[in-house]
């Protein structure tokens, strides 16, 4: 009944536009196997005058649409690897079998400029092939250099969005290692959605789409490297292994990912709670970690025929022995009276058994109709146990012992079906998730024992529509999610914290192109939901006047977002606004039968409006290509703190300036600074200016298998942060400084480099982040 409505309802959303001459065809290799993003472009005779371009997608189709009357015309197919074709300019075109060239790329010389960003459907397109970003190294080192992006090791977030998901050739990517091990080289385009339609998980607020180099060939190729990280206090590691051997449709690859991250930070707090009494808590404090990380992936891809493809692969991961450690000193003022001092020495050692992952897929098309089937498969347990040795001045001594056990599993599936209709396409799909969370905590003395365990199952239908018309694109998409959650605590049925959530999410898009203008236009309805560890019944004890708790009462909180996004030449443009209900927010609240005592854990606001400009250029003067980047984020927020209304409405600026220096003999060198400015954020102020500046030199030897890359991070050491937290009753001030200094080298070879084939997308990713 639902999946009807949702027909109907899209089927009303097609509207007819004005009449439009067409030319579509599809484009093959001499195996009849398609070939995606082929450039193909329409011109007039006898002049060669330029009408309008496309490239082809997925299954080697493209379609050209033009309100310009064409008599004579022409249309030119090219494509890297392949020998250009000219064919005459008629509606349908057919099947167009590109020749492999005869010369190796190697052999042909192309000059690298810096990749320009350009609207293009739903999505900025950036091409990184032929670019200097194409010698950056691996995927990361590309993302940190792209507008819009902040971020680093496979977590990155898009200007005034929010977190993105990353996709790799349309396949979601469930470990940020396959960042790590994707050469830059074999990137062809990164595409940046900022407002993702109705086919994304209504919790997905941005989406990076990497698209790769079409694989030559058959054979055995690898690619290995390393990276040493040496800061001040510390040293990490990050190594990596690919293999991959392709014969006919079978594509076999794998994948060995170790790394060994140390981290040193450094605060000084102060806590001011406003209560019968003014309690002043002064600390200094240092927190050490050692973390390990060994992760494998195998899998096989089959390309049964050139409309049908399946596969399958496996995850193993799992974190060595690895422990955090705290180091603080604690003073408390009661009025401004000295009333104790302690001590705190902090020791947490994990337990991890290893996580899985098993995602199969199914890729193919019966007639006009396309298939694309994903099933996962997530299973992780894992174990800390803490210490805490407190000694205080004036009080007795305390030493809390904790365990916290958790037992994460989630089975989920995901189906598109695409179908041309009325000129356009129509895609109907479904999504489900069922999730099971076991949570046991153990303490000694001052904070509860329990166990909690979440049972919760999803189910998800949406229909999108998208059409090419004589002025643009139209998108018009709407998503159905229906979310049955079963709370426990010590195997008793809590129904006030269980919770049946349903809600439509209607999604609108239109892109154009007016001269050499790049327009897009979007509105979206999204969610964002509590991570599970927010939900959680326990209670973790920091100090004697410090608790950290979650919050099960939390609800999904919704957002609208209407933005505009623009491209002219070397410049783009994104204004957003967006409107947030019952956004959650990290918060202090007070103990009922102790108000001397803060709770940190997380609340519902009514609502927190925010409006977003962004803009960048990307020229290139002879070697020098540098990207400006300039921002700013306004919110609207009012929160009562210490009994009156207080505004935080501060605007908090961005900048960054990237340069690349292209020399001689494949030397590339990079200078980039950023800059955050003072401003508030949510319930937060900060008041520091933060301002970066990283330099690198690549460079690559043997044909380019062989690169060393050179890079010093945060020169001057100014990546520091001092913001102050309001809450209701209590304010907090920090001064946080991290060990992000370091240097950096990285040896990277590849032997015949290839990229797997494989094609999953993944289900129940969304899920998977959330435990």
């Amino acid at each position: 009944m639902k999946t009807s409505v949702l027909i109907t309802l899209m089927m009303f959303l097609t509207i007819a536009v004005a009449t439009a001459q067409t030319y579509e065809g599809t484009v093959k290799d001499p195996n009849e196997k398609a070939i995606p993003f082929v450039n193909v472009v329409l011109y007039t005779l006898p002049d060669s005058i330029f009408v309008e371009g496309t490239v082809t997608n997925d299954s080697g189709e493209f379609m050209i649409k033009t309100t310009r009357s064409i008599n004579q015309g022409y249309i030119e197919i090219s494509c890297i690897g392949y020998e250009s074709e000219t064919i005459t300019a008629k509606a349908e075109i057919g099947t167009v079998i590109l020749k492999e060239a005869a010369n190796e790329l190697g052999e042909v010389v192309v000059r690298a400029q810096l990749p320009k960003m350009q609207v293009k459907n739903d999505a900025f397109v950036t091409t990184i092939q032929n670019s200097v970003l194409a010698k950056a190294g691996n995927a990361n080192n590309v993302l940190q250099r792209l507008p819009m992006l902040t971020g680093k090791a496979g977590n990155y977030t898009v200007f005034g969005k929010g977190k993105a998901k990353i996709y790799i050739n349309n396949r979601e990517m469930r470990d940020a290692s396959a960042l790590e091990n994707l050469n830059s080289d074999n990137i062809k385009s990164v595409e940046i959605v900022t407002n993702p339609g109705a086919r994304y998980d209504a919790s997905v607020k941005a989406v990076i789409r990497i698209c790769t180099k079409k694989p030559m060939g058959d054979g055995f190729s690898f690619n290995v490297g390393s990276s040493y990280y040496q800061s001040e206090e510390n040293a990490d590691w990050v190594e990596s292994l690919n293999l991959n051997y392709r014969k006919k449709g079978i594509d076999i690859f794998g994948k060995l990912y170790y790394k060994d991250i140390n981290s040193v930070e450094e605060n000084d707090l102060e806590q001011f709670t406003y209560v019968d009494t003014l309690w002043t808590q002064k600390n200094t404090a240092k927190f050490t970690s050692q973390n390990q990380y060994l992760g494998v992936t195998t899998g096989v891809n089959y390309e049964i025929s050139s409309k049908h493809y399946a596969g399958v692969t496996y995850t193993y991961g799992k974190t060595l022995p690895s422990k955090e450690m705290s180091s603080l000193e604690n003073r408390m003022y009661a009025n401004g009276i000295f009333y104790d001092q302690w001590a705190t020495n902090g020791l947490t050692q994990e337990r991890t058994l290893p996580r899985h992952i098993i995602n199969g897929y199914y890729n193919g098309s019966l007639g006009k109709l396309e298939i694309n089937f994903d099933a996962t498969y997530f299973a992780k347990k894992a174990g800390s146990t803490t210490t805490v040795l407190e000694k205080s001045q004036n009080f007795a001594d305390r030493t809390i012992k904790s365990q916290n056990d958790l037992d994460n599993s989630m089975v989920a599936s995901k189906l598109i079906l695409t179908y041309p209709v009325f000129e356009g396409k129509l895609s109907l799909g479904s999504e489900y998730t069922n999730t099971q969370r076991d949570d046991a905590y153990w303490a000694n003395q001052i904070t509860p024992s329990s166990t909690t365990r979440i049972e919760q199952m999803s189910n998800s239908l949406f229909a999108e529509y998208r059409k090419n018309v004589a002025i643009g694109q139209f998108t018009a998409g709407l998503r159905y999610e229906n979310i049955q959650s079963d709370y426990f605590v010590n195997e008793v049925f809590k129904e006030e914290e269980s919770k049946d959530f349903s809600q439509w999410f209607p999604s609108f898009s239109f892109s154009t192109k007016i001269d050499n203008v790049g327009l897009q236009l979007s509105y979206t309805s999204k969610t964002t939901r509590p991570y599970y560890h927010q939900l959680s019944n326990n209670t973790f004890y920091i100090n004697r006047f410090t608790l950290k708790r979650g919050n099960p009462f939390l609800r999904p909180s919704i957002t609208h977002d209407l933005t505009l996004g623009g491209s002219w030449k070397f410049f783009q443009l994104m204004v957003s606004y967006k409107h947030k209900k019952d956004v959650i927010l990290e918060y202090m609240e007070q103990m009922q039968d102790n108000p001397s005592v803060s709770i940190m854990t997380t609340k519902n606001f009514d609502k927190l409006p925010r409006f977003t400009v962004f803009v960048s250029a990307s020229p290139t003067f002879g070697f020098w290509s540098p990207q400006l980047s300039l921002g700013v984020q306004k919110q609207w927020f009012e929160l009562e703190n210490n009994n009156k209304i207080i505004e935080l409405n501060k605007p908090m600026p961005f900048a960054s300036l990237n340069n690349s220096f292209r020399f001689p003999k494949k030397l590339i060198f990079t200078l980039d600074t950023r800059f955050n400015g003072k401003g508030n954020n949510a319930n937060a102020y900060s008041g520091r200016n933060m301002f970066v500046v990283n330099f690198g030199i690549t460079k690559t030897f043997f044909d380019d298998k062989l690169s060393v890359a050179l890079k010093g991070l945060d020169l001057f050491n100014q990546q520091k942060r001092d913001f102050l937290v309001y809450n209701g009753q209590m304010d907090l001030h920090m001064l946080q400084t991290r060990d992000n200094r370091e240097v950096q080298l990285t040896i990277r070879y590849n032997f015949n480099s290839a990229k797997s084939k494989y094609k999953g997308k993944g289900a129940g990713n969304s899920e998977i982040q959330r435990l």
